[in-house]
């Protein structure tokens, strides 16, 4: 079952991932997205979905929303409770079971973050869609963090070491390690894609999450070096803005509305 792989990894997660340089940077990107989203909408409601060890769901309680979070892994959302308070109603879902568990309640914003819906296949990333669409009140958002179909960084990287297979890996269906402890099956989706799957919403936007800034498994290489990650940095901030790029980044980060 999938939350087996999540329950084992919950423990370790946010030190190999959350609070890692690489981690901490990647996030720093999706909420400077994110944070420009939420100042431009009414949104007091928020649906959370595969929160993991709950550090967006804190910082949107911290913001003053009202945050409902939901995760397949008993273990993360044990993981979470123990970071915020009871004020944030943290309940162990699976993404099928989001619309009969909420239903007839609406949000303002469903939000996904870091790859959580690459876990599914386009069928069911479709059904879900109409799940969304359904929980949302009218003119309400989701936002999704999906990893890059084509990332630009992992194809160099793989092929320079002479795997062709790990280099074109994310244009296939494919087995993703879970923090070394165990291996979900994975899809990754083009921006062009995920428009044809939520074609019930409006799309309004796509931006890279990590075109410079390298996927998680650089942290040793990389991570440490504080210097190479300022350029990094300062790199990423240049091309944060550029639609274009989104399907070559790491992460991609999408917003459609209820139209």
């Amino acid at each position: 079952m999938p939350e087996a792989a999540f329950d084992a990894a919950a423990k370790a997660y946010d030190q190999n991932f959350t609070y890692s340089k690489i981690g901490r940077a990647q996030r720093a990107l999706v909420w400077k997205q994110l944070e420009q989203d939420l100042d431009q909408q009414q949104t007091k409601s928020i649906l959370e979905i595969n929160c993991g060890t709950g550090e967006d769901a804190l910082q949107l309680h911290n913001l003053g929303y009202q945050v409902t979070a939901t995760d397949i892994s008993p273990e993360m959302v044990a993981v979470s409770k123990h970071k915020v308070d009871s004020e944030v109603d943290f309940k162990v879902l699976g993404f099928s079971e989001l619309r009969n568990a909420f239903s007839p309640q609406s949000f303002d914003l469903i939000f996904s973050n870091f790859a959580g819906l690459n876990c599914v296949s386009a069928d069911e990333l479709a059904k879900l869609s109409e799940d969304f669409y359904a929980l949302l009140k009218p003119n309400g958002v989701f936002i999704g963090v999906y990893l890059g179909k084509y990332c630009w960084i992992e194809r160099l990287y793989f092929s320079m070491k002479g795997s062709r297979y790990k280099a074109k890996r994310r244009q296939s269906k494919s087995l993703a390690n879970i923090d070394g402890v165990g291996e979900q099956l994975t899809f990754c989706y083009s921006v062009a894609e995920l428009k044809t799957i939520f074609r019930e919403f409006a799309f309004k936007r796509s931006r890279p999450i990590g075109f410079f800034i390298p996927p998680s498994y650089f942290e040793t290489s990389i991570g440490k070096r504080m210097w190479l990650m300022t350029i990094l940095g300062l790199l990423e901030r240049c091309v944060g803005w550029m639609s274009w790029f989104s399907d070559s980044a790491d992460h991609v980060y999408v917003k459609f509305e209820k139209a």
